[in-house]
């Protein structure tokens, strides 16, 4: 029997969530024997495509397939704003806002289904550039809960307390989120004996991690961070495994694979209540109201969240059982790759 034929596109070359969603399904489906997943757009027995963004390489070969009848599935995760809150430089704004422009052409006058990563990201999508008639879904991420899993043995925090933010970059306005952190850490130094370090997985640079480490230095050494860089897989996963809990500092995302990839782990969620983060969490963390206005980056409540904190360290046992429990129930790889080929094929 042949198999069926899905072409991904554009194949992501950065971090973050594009290339660990693409490399999710490619691994799922090497297991599958009905379904091959690729990059080869060329190829003539395509009986679908998958577009992420708006590829300009790709757009007379996305329009002859919509003509011809294949699918042309749009992945749609938030769209760029917080530029226009912590502008980097004219280029960077007018980049952000041109991609946001043409993966809103795509959405309307190119692709014939649209995926939206969480409801708060169609939502989001249906506000700022309309509704648009064409078959949609809402499928959540997933990730491999057999390799993104709990450790063999439970981490003890009475000597220090460790938790953990991770992003694919922490640069363009996305700094926001440490300083938060650094906030969060030293209010939970207050509250407990043992140190607290907080570590940052993903690209930062040295003017952040400087402004940071000066915040920090009010503790007097019982509060530290570790910036980490971009980390190797398995580095990653073992952070996530001993963190008491899990901070997601990107404010209004869509559907952030972190978060997940850390409640697979065991790592309970903390965070404020914008975008999908409530719906992604469940019961598998704590999340607080934001306490201002989120789009504009107005300073948030961090009060809440260090509550938020210290009740997840006084109760890690049961939060990290629940942060499980979620993610093999809800974000098995295998639960999104199945709903995105039956949306992709129907």
């Amino acid at each position: 029997m042949k198999k069926k034929s899905i072409c991904l596109l554009p194949e992501a070359a950065s971090l973050g969530g594009p290339r660990t969603f693409q490399r999710n399904l490619i691994t799922w489906a090497a297991g599958n024997p009905e379904i091959d997943i690729h990059f080869d757009a060329n190829r003539e027995d395509i009986d679908a495509f998958l577009v992420i963004g708006a590829p300009k390489k790709y757009f007379k070969r996305l329009l002859d397939a919509c003509r011809h009848g294949i699918p042309v599935v749009h992945r749609l995760n938030g769209m760029n704003w917080i530029h226009r809150q912590r502008p980097e430089s004219l280029k960077y704004s007018l980049h952000s806002e041109a991609a946001n422009l043409a993966i809103a052409a795509y959405r309307r006058f190119v692709c014939s289904k649209i995926v939206y990563q969480s409801l708060f990201c169609e939502e989001r999508w249906n506000r700022v550039y309309g509704k648009v008639n064409k078959p949609t879904a809402v499928i959540f991420n997933g990730t491999d809960v057999q390799r993104f899993c709990p450790g063999e043995k439970a981490p003890d925090f009475t000597g220090r307390i460790d938790f953990l933010l991770a992003e694919g970059s922490f640069r363009y306005g996305m700094d926001f989120g440490l300083d938060v952190a650094a906030e969060l850490a030293l209010g939970l130094s207050r509250r407990f004996p043992q140190p607290v370090c907080m570590h940052v997985a993903g690209k930062t640079d040295p003017a952040s991690e400087a402004r940071i480490q000066e915040r920090l230095k009010e503790s007097g050494g019982m509060v530290s961070a570790v910036f980490e860089g971009v980390l190797p897989r398995e580095q990653l996963i073992s952070l996530e495994r001993n963190a008491a809990f899990f901070f997601s500092s990107e404010i209004n995302a869509a559907c952030p694979n972190a978060v997940i990839e850390a409640m697979a782990c065991g790592a309970p969620i903390i965070g404020f209540d914008t975008g999908a983060l409530k719906d992604v969490t469940g019961n598998a963390g704590i999340i607080v109201p934001y306490g201002a206005d989120p789009w504009k980056l107005q300073p948030p409540r961090t009060a809440a969240l260090t509550d938020a904190a210290e009740k997840i360290v006084r109760e890690n046992e049961s939060y990290r059982r629940a942060a499980r429990t979620r993610a093999e129930s809800v974000f098995p790889v295998e639960k999104m790759a199945e709903a995105y080929v039956e949306f992709c094929l129907s």
